[in-house]
């Protein structure tokens, strides 16, 4: 518990002064940085590692990504994702005795598909106006960490029926109910203050609480699911967590799985829906 709150009195901080640069490369760096880990410690979890030359280009693409939204060079990113799909069937025709087609299905899913899904958050920075970019971004950790946290501390003192033994079995259904509370209450805390603090700039904006409330709720679910996509790769490849990064969490992919899965369903949400 002790390094649990530790890593966050440092990483809440550090979240915040990266927000501060959303507008900039920076952030792209920011998600460049954390894709390149997450997709070594998913390679290294599901023992592809071996292959280092596979290793290094797979880490690359992932790092690379977030920087192929910046306007000079967004137009090649299909060529990139060309690329890397020709190198894996390249690796594949080289080392088809130690490489399973559906081994390169999973290498391919894990370098690419969980990359594509942070890099949404970029999508919301272009798509819409800075300050509502912003909040959007901040609603999409808010209901991936908050749920987390509050599922945590739920399921902890309350927790009694489980919801997938099988494949988590500290998950609880009073983990899941905490967890919407928990989601749901700094959702609407946030989006009053940021209500007030656009007025108070001149700037009021006008909330669809109805359509905020359904996109919190579900990003729960979502979220959930993500967090159980991890751990049935995980509980497969016989492993705690993917790392040890952030003490009392584990790796990156222990703190963004559910990021993972809440930033791309935001984002549709986002381009279907008003809030």
């Amino acid at each position: 518990m002790k390094a649990r709150l530790l890593t966050a009195a440092i990483g809440i901080p550090l979240f915040l002064v990266i927000l501060i640069f959303f507008e900039t490369p920076v952030f792209n760096g920011a998600l460049s940085l954390i894709l390149g880990v997450a997709v070594y410690e998913l390679l290294q979890t599901a023992q592809y590692g071996k292959i280092k030359l596979i290793t290094v280009v797979c880490v690359a693409f992932g790092a690379l990504l977030p920087w192929f939204e910046l306007p000079l060079l967004k137009p090649y990113r299909v060529l990139l994702l060309f690329a890397f799909a020709a190198f894996l069937f390249a690796a594949l025709l080289r080392w088809h005795d130690t490489l399973r087609t559906e081994q390169v299905s999973q290498i391919f899913f894990v370098s690419v598909v969980y990359p594509i899904a942070l890099t949404t958050l970029l999508y919301i920075r272009d798509d819409f106006g800075a300050s509502k970019a912003l909040y959007y971004t901040v609603l999409i950790f808010l209901c991936a960490w908050m749920s987390d946290a509050g599922a945590y501390f739920a399921g902890r003192f309350f927790g009694k029926r489980k919801m997938a033994p099988n494949i988590s079995p500290n998950k609880t259904v009073e983990g899941l109910i905490g967890g919407i509370l928990a989601s749901l209450i700094s959702v609407v805390l946030v989006t009053f203050g940021y209500s007030a603090l656009m007025s108070y700039l001149g700037e009021p904006v006008s909330i669809n609480y109805l359509s905020l409330t359904g996109a919190s709720v579900l990003a729960t679910f979502v979220g959930v699911f993500g967090d159980l996509t991890a751990s049935i790769m995980k509980r497969q490849n016989g492993i705690k967590d993917y790392g040890s990064i952030m003490p009392g969490h584990g790796g990156v992919v222990d703190r963004f799985d559910s990021v993972f899965f809440v930033a791309p369903f935001f984002y549709v949400w986002l381009r279907f829906f008003v809030i």
